[in-house]
């Protein structure tokens, strides 16, 4: 069964983004600026994004529930299985402070970075909404929060740095 047009379109230009970005590494731009490039979701509503070289992979929402173990995370939704790797899938909305999604729509594949504690994760949001580029780094609103970032088009959204994700709430686990 072939996937909706929709998602395809979608995995074509990730995929055509990332190609941009591979091709453009080792040359600046031409205001100095380093830009940075998000993959940008919808989590019930509100506008996220998470920097495109964290993410392996965007695909549908498929995992397999798991029994609920006391020293579990909140927003641990299950395990899924990638190419001979075990990824624990998250609830993205859960450990932002917001309600579980009952109807997920894309799971985010993150690569392997050696300072999240929980080895390989996956992150569930309600839709993917394609990528966009932001100009630097925003600084946090707190030492725990994380960073509001405005577009071109004036739309703002929250940045999620995985890595900031698990070490400030997951250490130990």
């Amino acid at each position: 069964m072939s996937p909706p047009a929709g998602r395809e379109a979608f995995a074509r230009r990730v995929l055509h983004e990332r190609a941009r970005i591979m091709a453009a590494r080792g040359q600046g731009q031409a205001d100095g600026a380093a830009g940075r490039p998000l993959v940008m979701l919808d989590l019930a509503g509100q506008a996220c994004g998470v920097d495109l070289h964290a993410v392996l992979r965007v695909t549908d929402p498929v995992w397999s529930d798991m029994p609920r173990r006391p020293d579990c995370p909140p927003g641990v939704r299950g395990v899924h299985g990638y190419q001979g790797d075990l990824y624990t899938v998250f609830d993205l909305s859960i450990l932002l402070g917001g309600a579980p999604l009952e109807q997920p729509g894309v799971m985010l594949l993150l690569r392997s970075v050696s300072s999240i504690p929980l080895g390989r994760i996956a992150l569930l949001a309600t839709a993917a909404l394609g990528t966009a580029e932001i100009a630097g780094t925003p600084t946090p609103l707190t030492p725990s929060g994380f960073p509001r970032a405005s577009l071109p088009d004036g739309r703002s959204l929250t940045v999620i740095d995985p890595a900031r994700l698990f070490s400030s709430r997951y250490v130990g686990v």
